[in-house]
């Protein structure tokens, strides 16, 4: 059988004289790389350039939640904090408490891990000692803003707690260490079962020996569970360190020096529990002087607070039977005294100044005060609706009440006067949710339009706060979702209303008049499971946002995709979506109503306004991911995954389906006006045009985690986990809308959520897996917090004894001038935003509309409407004589001379020492005639009776009279500086 003949075809002839191309072209290289001498190969794509470019991310919010109490520098003007690895200077002037400067945050030589004490240098006002978990112990000065000396007590340990404490002279710094075994293998160094407790003291102005840290640090006590409190009596006799159940109560040494070797007795009290915190009470003397025996105070697990009485009489026991047991082993379960109140942990106790109270806190979020001579307790609840993790007494002073103050586990800070008992914040910096970074929920981020403020939820997740983020302080907070705030009954957190969505209808006269937010949480048993969501309308009332229409469950039990605002002419739209593919458009109502409830022709008509549902549709029963509206407000948009659908806002036509190349989640409208439609996916990119309904360009391996539509393009970013020993970060890529010109900045934060700033450049808001939040872009105004200057040497202008009696108002070298009056937080954002109103006429005048067009706008916006004075008359009728009591301006105070002063000084002192002044001499009076002849002393003389009604007026020395038409003037006694 004969072979077929195989006939060439055009196109295989083509591919042969590609491929001899090609050979003739591999020749070409190596014959240049033989030249060159290097050697042949076949030439390798080139690679793809790494990102060089980088934002600075600039925090807005931070988490600063601490154990650590604050404490206060010696003269009351400063306070400090402690918050990972930094610690905090701020103002004690309220109310913002400004933060001055910030210590080792960017100190090389600072703490690399967090800090778990924080002490004032008992010799150095200007000094601060702070201990860390990297085993180490540092003294900073806070004025100079310099680390001062590292004491390092642990190379592979933790410092837990120290107390400062003065013996024989010396200061030392008595520590609780927890360190890696000697014997612990390749086992880790958190590992609890693989650490050794002990008890330690470092001098505190000692150096160590041959440069080895190990000679400062000398041992003298061991414990058998993790420590969690060290503390020292007020007189230095005794030393006690909490670790599980037992407190360790030490007797110190009172006859050893810096090097000697201490041996002292120690007693483990035992409890039940496991201790959480433990204080002495204050060193107080009964009425006779004598010193009173010294005791202390704990908190455990279970919320019971112990009174620890007879330390002296357990150590003369020890004493007593020295010899019959060894000191080391000696467990003494002492008789209590048990306050319990919490039903928690006890978190932090505290003493007052004079012993008389003992303040606790926990996870209810309230502050107890225990009176110990009557053993009644008070109650300040509802502090904030969060963990109370440390409680801290701010002395008195003169003219300051003494103040509580508490540090809460969403990193805000509040105070309690003791007196007074108002409750107040410290500072109005963002609180953070402290269970966001466990949390699975959608974080809601938006921007107001009208004011630039980021909107975000509180440290309640029902709750939202207004920030101004160049600022970085709370404006205002607004409760969405009203909660009752209680701790949990059992160990499973109880889960709150939660704020998923919100969305701001457009600006119009400089407001944004309307606020949509969505609600929910999962519905129980007994309502039937799935969700619980609450659509509710909020409008603007000058001040905030009042509630104006809610809708349980506008989608049934199905969860909610959507939420935004659109406009159709001057009248708002709405949109929301669910998961099951229902869309519904909500729109604004008036309803008119008398003041009395009941409508009638008679009575004064009010309208309200309040949103129902305008129509419900859907597009083939598809899913809903993403939807919103057009920029000019006459086009829905809905994302269905493949298929993107175009909708009439005014008459819910059906307007055209875009075939998306990708699944996509994500929608967003670019370009000038919003004329591109974004969709993405986690890995895709397709943008259409709006006018044409085509395609402009698909990027199929761009990624987008987070899609955010620019003025002048595209960005999108993805999150990039970190690989091995590397940090993880975030690729933001800046494109035009057809996928040319693109970029890639990368941030050194892991965003999760991304929100633009209204701006002339990128400038964009970030929210980290943490629950922080930071901006960057471009545009960086104030991109590091301005540093203020510590004066601690400045002069207190302390109050005379003149001052105390008749106070500063009385000298006019005290007085100042009122405070004016601030304006809105939001108010004044609204016209910072607003611009200039004079830029109109910088165009050109052929393009301007008429001036009398122009004119009232212009003025309205360049001048400040006065408000109106009302004039109120007076009738006087002319034929009755009246007195007119008009109001007299009160003098002036005049400055007081140090002399007068000091005259003063000198005569009150005389007057105290009992020095009597000399009588003046009376002056002589001469004998007058009374009138009567001689002889006739004792005729009857009759007094003339008055016939006019006498009336008892009250004088008013400096009220002006009426006589015969004229004002006139009593005159007043002469002052003394005018004799």
């Amino acid at each position: 059988m004969a072979e077929p003949l195989i006939v060439p075809t055009q196109k295989s002839a083509t591919r042969k004289r590609r491929e001899a191309k090609g050979k003739e072209r591999e020749r070409a290289r190596e014959q240049v790389a033989a030249a060159s001498g290097s050697a042949p190969g076949p030439s390798k794509p080139k690679p793809k350039p790494e990102p060089t470019e980088s934002w600075d991310c600039i925090p807005i919010a931070r988490s600063e939640v601490s154990s650590v109490p604050p404490v206060w520098s010696k003269d009351g003007r400063f306070y400090f904090t402690a918050a990972g690895t930094s610690v905090f200077v701020h103002s004690s002037a309220g109310p913002d408490f400004e933060r001055l400067s910030t210590l080792s945050s960017t100190d090389p030589n600072g703490h690399r891990k967090a800090i778990n004490a924080l002490l004032v240098h008992p010799t150095n006002a200007l000094q601060i000692i702070t201990a860390s978990d990297d085993g180490t112990v540092k003294v900073w000065d806070w004025v100079e803003g310099r680390l001062v000396r590292t004491i390092v007590a642990a190379e592979k340990g933790h410092v837990k707690q120290i107390c400062l404490g003065d013996l024989n002279g010396v200061w030392w710094i008595y520590a609780n260490l927890s360190t890696v075994k000697s014997k612990s293998g390749k086992r880790s160094n958190t590992d609890p079962t693989n650490l050794s407790h002990k008890v330690v003291r470092i001098p505190l102005a000692g150096q160590a020996k041959d440069e080895d840290p190990a000679s400062l640090v000398h041992q003298f006590g061991k414990l058998r569970a993790p420590p969690s409190a060290i503390f020292l009596s007020p007189r230095s006799n005794y030393l006690v360190a909490l670790a599980g159940t037992k407190a360790y109560v030490y007797r110190l040494p009172k006859d050893e020096g810096l090097d000697g070797v201490w041996k002292p007795k120690c007693v483990k009290f035992v409890s039940d529990e496991i201790f959480t915190c433990g204080a002495f009470a204050p060193d107080r003397r009964s009425r006779s002087g004598a010193e009173q025996e010294e005791w202390f105070a704990t908190g455990d697990a279970k919320g019971v607070i112990r009174l620890w009485h007879g330390i002296g009489a357990a150590f003369r026991q020890l004493d007593a039977g020295a010899g019959q047991a060894q000191q080391n082993d000696n467990e003494k379960r002492l008789p209590t005294t048990s306050l319990h109140w919490h039903a928690h942990a006890v978190a932090a106790i505290a003493f007052t100044s004079a012993g008389a109270q003992i303040l606790s806190v926990g996870e209810e979020s309230v502050l107890v005060q225990w009176h110990l001579a009557s053993g009644k307790r008070e109650y300040i609840p509802r502090l904030g609706g969060r963990p109370i993790l440390s409680v801290a007494v701010r002395p008195g002073a003169r003219g300051v009440e003494e103040e509580f103050w508490m540090g809460f586990a969403d990193g805000a800070m509040m105070r309690v006067g003791a007196a007074s008992g108002a409750v107040s914040a410290v500072g109005a910096s963002v609180r953070l949710d402290p269970l966001r970074p466990t949390s699975k929920r959608a974080y809601p981020l938006a921007v107001h339009p009208a004011s630039k403020a980021l909107v975000v939820p509180s440290s309640h997740p029902s709750t939202l706060q207004f920030i101004d983020p160049l600022e970085s302080r709370v404006l205002f907070d607004l409760e969405v979702a009203p909660s009752n705030r209680v701790s949990r009954r059992d160990e499973k957190q109880l889960e709150p209303v939660a704020v998923e969505m919100v969305a701001f209808s457009a600006v119009l006269d400089g407001r944004s008049e309307w606020m949509a937010t969505v609600e929910g949480r999962p519905a129980d048993e007994a309502e039937g499971g799935g969700l619980v969501k609450t659509l509710k309308f909020w409008r603007w009332n000058g001040d905030r946002y009042v509630i104006s229409t809610q809708y349980p469950r506008p989608h049934g039990t199905e969860d909610l995709t959507a939420l935004a605002f659109g406009a159709t002419g001057s009248e708002p739209f709405a949109i929301t979506t669910a998961v099951g593919g229902t869309v519904k458009l909500w729109h604004v109502r008036q309803a008119k109503k008398s003041e009395q409830g009941k409508a009638s022709s008679k009575k004064p008509v009010v309208a309200e306004l309040y949103w129902s549902l305008r129509s419900t549709f859907g597009y083939r029963s598809l899913p809903v991911h993403a939807a919103g509206f057009s920029p000019d407000g006459s086009l829905v948009v809905l994302v269905h995954g493949q298929v993107i659908t175009l909708w009439d806002a005014a008459t819910n036509v059906f307007v055209r389906a875009l075939e998306a190349p990708l699944d996509a989640r994500k929608l967003a409208f670019a370009g000038p006006e919003g004329r591109y439609i974004v969709a993405a996916a986690s890995t895709g990119v397709a943008v259409w045009d709006v006018l044409s309904c085509e395609l402009v360009a698909t990027l199929p391996t761009q990624a987008a985690d987070m899609l955010v539509g620019l003025h002048s393009g595209i960005l999108a970013a993805r999150a990039v986990p970190p690989k091995g020993a590397g940090q993880a970060k975030t690729e933001v890529t800046i494109m035009a809308p057809n996928g040319s010109g693109a970029r890639t900045i990368t941030l050194a934060v892991l965003i999760s959520a991304l929100a633009d700033l209204p701006s002339t450049a990128v400038h964009l808001v970030g929210i980290a897996q943490s629950g922080e939040i930071y901006r960057f872009g471009e545009l960086q105004k104030a991109s590091a917090p301005t540093k203020r200057t510590i004066t601690a040497d400045a002069p207190r202008r302390a109050t005379s004894i003149w001052q105390e009696m008749f106070g500063r108002g009385a000298f006019l070298d005290e007085l100042a001038p009122p405070p004016e009056k601030e304006e809105g937080a939001v108010t004044a954002l609204q016209r910072a935003a607003a611009g200039r109103p004079e830029a109109v006429f910088e165009g050109a005048s052929h393009t301007l509309p008429p001036m009398g067009m122009l004119f009232d706008a212009f003025m309205d916006e360049l001048l400040a409407p006065r408000a109106e004075e009302a004039v109120e008359g007076m009738e006087v009728d002319e034929e009755e004589a009246i007195t007119l009591e008009t109001s007299v301006a009160p003098d002036a105070v005049r400055s007081v001379t140090d002399r007068e002063v000091e005259e003063l000084e000198v005569s009150f002192c005389q007057l105290k020492m009992g020095a009597k002044p000399k009588p003046k001499p009376l002056p002589k009076v001469g004998k007058k005639p009374n009138g009567l002849p001689n002889g006739n002393a004792h005729r009857a003389v009759s007094t003339p009776v008055n016939k006019a009604k006498s009336k008892s007026m009250p004088t008013t020395p400096d009220t002006p009279e009426l006589v015969d038409g004229k004002r006139s003037k009593k005159r007043k006694a002469p002052r003394h500086s005018e004799l």
